[in-house]
């Protein structure tokens, strides 16, 4: 009885489909070669807002475009200590108020947002 139990637990939960933002990860360690780990921080469909400087922060979502019209951020060359996944080739991390986003380095396109806290 138990291993029918636990069979049927296991075909429930490989039928439930991946989240978007999961499904973008997997696509870009796919297509870019990085190394598929578990990521330390947990993903974010968009982000917290800026900082405590902009009074009205712009809150960014996958798939847009980084832009210093909404605030400063600043690029993270230490994604290690910061507890990131290693950017892939063209990619590097950067950081918007309370947020990490992982963007293209040739147009800023958002690819990952996860909370720095």
């Amino acid at each position: 009885m138990r291993a029918l139990i636990a069979a049927f637990a296991a075909s429930v939960l490989l039928a439930i489909p991946m989240a978007p933002a999961q499904m973008q990860i997997a696509q870009i360690q796919i297509k870019e070669g990085a190394p598929v780990a578990a990521p330390t921080k947990t993903p974010q469909p968009e982000t917290s807002g800026g900082d405590k400087r902009n009074p009205e922060p712009h809150i960014y979502k996958l798939g847009e475009h980084l832009s210093e019209a909404y605030g400063s951020y600043e690029i993270v060359d230490n994604w290690q200590r910061e507890k990131l996944v290693a950017p892939p080739e063209g990619h590097h991390w950067v950081r918007y108020g309370e947020n990490y986003m992982l963007v293209t380095a040739t147009d800023g396109l958002i690819k990952r947002i996860v909370r720095a806290s």
